[in-house]
């Protein structure tokens, strides 16, 4: 038989387990098309996470400062072990000029042919997470 034990996890542990990935989920709701969910790539700089975008993506929206959510997780489904971390916060798009030259240097580097350079800033507001250790017992 299998138990699984959720325990709750610090806002270090879920900004730690953050850096681990390259790909999560953001989920906001669109004037447009509704509620989105939609998987990024993306890196953390400076506290803040980072996406780029086309500018005729229904991401682009985000730059106009949304109330969004961030998700990331790693599960192992072979053993039933994993964690899950969610961001939330507010959307903006960089205008530094400084900022936006490092963000082209050591920012995301875009999956998707054509031309993505709308960087998407996530400011952390309220952190959570919950990590599951499935055990035989």
């Amino acid at each position: 038989m299998h138990e699984g034990m959720f325990a709750a996890l610090d806002p270090e542990d879920c900004r730690a387990l953050l850096r681990t990935q390259e790909v999560g989920r953001v989920a906001w709701t669109s004037p447009a098309a509704g509620l989105l969910i939609l998987p990024v790539n993306y890196v953390v700089r400076d506290g803040l996470v980072v996406f780029r975008t086309s500018r005729e993506s229904v991401l682009a929206e985000l730059g106009d400062e949304r109330e969004i959510s961030f998700q990331v997780d790693d599960i192992d489904v072979s053993t039933g072990n994993g964690w899950s971390v969610m961001f939330q916060g507010v959307s903006s798009t960089p205008t530094s000029p400084a900022q936006l030259e490092a963000l082209r240097v050591d920012g995301p580097m875009p999956w998707a042919m054509g031309d993505r350079d709308l960087f998407i800033t996530l400011q952390v507001r309220e952190i959570s997470g919950r990590v599951v250790d499935r055990q035989e017992k």
